[in-house]
């Protein structure tokens, strides 16, 4: 029997292959030379850079910044009830930025300023002499002053953006942000993990924190650079000045649109009734180290490039919402093994976090496209606000449940299947039933869609 001969590595054309792996990345979306083509790339690359520092300040690190500061549960509660309530403000962003045909510098001063004190100075206060109900305090004003920034900015940074992404080219483009994002972030939060670990074996935990705000602060000054060089359209308007009144009734006058508004809701509230809960849990009752927690959620890569393509096809073949219904309804099994996972049944976290892996890539898909289903030409800064603060009500009520939750529940144990569970566990399975029958609403609404959309 003849032996399979296979090609050295030597005899690759390493160059060759690299183009060809650009050139596949780019397929759809990119085209050489052209000027919106390159505004897209610089899109991609602040995707990136934002989703980074996102992950940097944010996520496990961010709730270990709040055990720092001795924050209880009930301020980790109010922490992220106070950052969703601000984001409702996006609904009255166009009350602003539709003064102005030209919004480029004034959302990039604004971004700026959201990172200054998003990244830096909430950084710092745990360095600040004052005592600790003061400096969280000082943390909760501050997480309120960079949420309303941002609730003014994001609209108009999101209609800017999408000025350079037609729609022949959002499901390539969006499909490979989907896909690639998973690696950047895996990666990033890996390292700092293992960076924080490092210090805080070394009683440094808070200064392995604060490093890993200064690299974020680096990257936000790359991704201004890059913002200051995507190109801005003139907008299309309906030639009528904004008012109070425009921006709620116009929204809820189109019916169509108000079904796509109705779909973020569902998720957003199921989604966010878990809060940081579960991540408390884990670092502070299970003692699980940040590197853990990132070298698990490092499975992400490899399992985002194997599936992603299939999700994309899924996509293809039923859509934005039907889509969404099929991942949005295996997702919410995922929280079942978290009710259970213990010391001793720490196996099923990582089970967990791979079955979570394969059905978030189809919802992130989903939402890559959804905010902008049924939206009319027209003022669109203001139906985005619309949407987003709709949303952002939605997961507003959802952290208020949760936080009422434990508060209510305190130190009530759970004995299910021989697994005496605490509140944040069982809060998993709450969660659970809700999300399914989030799906259930969910696809009542598709359907509605496409009988309209067919008349």
């Amino acid at each position: 029997m003849r032996k399979m001969k296979f090609p050295s590595l030597r005899h690759v054309d390493w160059r060759h292959l690299g183009r060809r792996l650009v050139v596949a990345a780019g397929d759809g979306w990119y085209i050489h030379g052209d000027a919106m083509s390159a505004d897209r790339r610089r899109l991609l690359c602040c995707n990136y850079t934002s989703n980074v520092i996102a992950n940097l300040v944010g996520g496990s690190f961010w709730t270990g910044l709040l055990l720092y500061l001795n924050a209880d549960d009930a301020f980790i509660g109010t922490a992220t009830m106070i950052s969703t309530a601000a984001n409702m403000l996006q609904m009255f962003a166009p009350l602003l930025l539709e003064r102005f045909a030209r919004r480029k510098k004034l959302l990039i001063l604004l971004r700026s300023a959201v990172y200054f004190f998003n990244v830096l100075f909430i950084g710092l206060i745990p360095l600040f002499p004052i005592e600790r109900q003061a400096r969280l305090t000082l943390t909760a004003l501050i997480i309120l002053l960079v949420n309303v920034l941002s609730a003014v900015s994001s609209p108009g940074i999101t209609i800017w953006h999408l000025q350079s992404l037609p729609d022949r080219v959002r499901q390539p483009y969006f499909s490979l942000v989907t896909m690639t994002n998973c690696v950047v972030i895996a990666v990033s939060i890996l390292l700092g993990g293992k960076v924080v670990d490092l210090f805080r074996a070394a009683s440094l935990e808070y200064w392995g924190l604060l490093l890993l705000r200064l690299a974020a602060l680096c990257l936000c000054v790359v991704e201004i650079v890059l913002y200051s060089r995507i190109y801005e359209y003139p907008y299309e308007s309906s030639g009528e000045r904004v008012s109070v009144r425009d921006l709620l009734i116009k929204p809820l006058t189109n019916r169509l649109y108000l079904l796509t508004v109705a779909v973020a809701v569902l998720w957003n509230f199921s989604a966010n009734l878990p809060s940081s809960f579960y991540t408390v849990y884990m670092l502070k009752n299970l003692g699980v180290s940040y590197t853990y927690l990132n070298l698990v959620n490092m499975m992400n890569v490899p399992v985002s490039l194997m599936i992603a393509p299939l999700w994309r096809k899924v996509l293809h073949k039923n859509g934005w919402f039907r889509t969404l219904c099929i991942a949005m309804g295996l997702y919410a099994l995922r929280y079942i093994p978290l009710a259970f996972t213990t010391t001793h049944s720490m196996y099923l976290y990582p089970l967990e976090e791979i079955f979570r892996f394969v059905f978030a890539i189809g919802i992130n898909l989903a939402f890559t496209g959804i905010p902008y289903v049924n939206m009319p030409q027209a003022n669109q800064t203001a139906f985005i606000g619309f949407y987003s603060t709709c949303a952002n009500l939605a997961a507003l009520l959802g952290v208020t449940v949760s936080k009422y939750f434990i508060l209510w529940t305190g130190d009530r144990t759970l004995t299910l299947f021989g697994c005496e569970m605490i509140n944040k566990q069982y809060l998993m399975l709450l969660t659970s039933s809700l999300m399914l029958l989030a799906v259930l609403g969910i696809g009542l609404i598709s359907r509605k869609a496409e009988k309209n959309a067919r008349k």
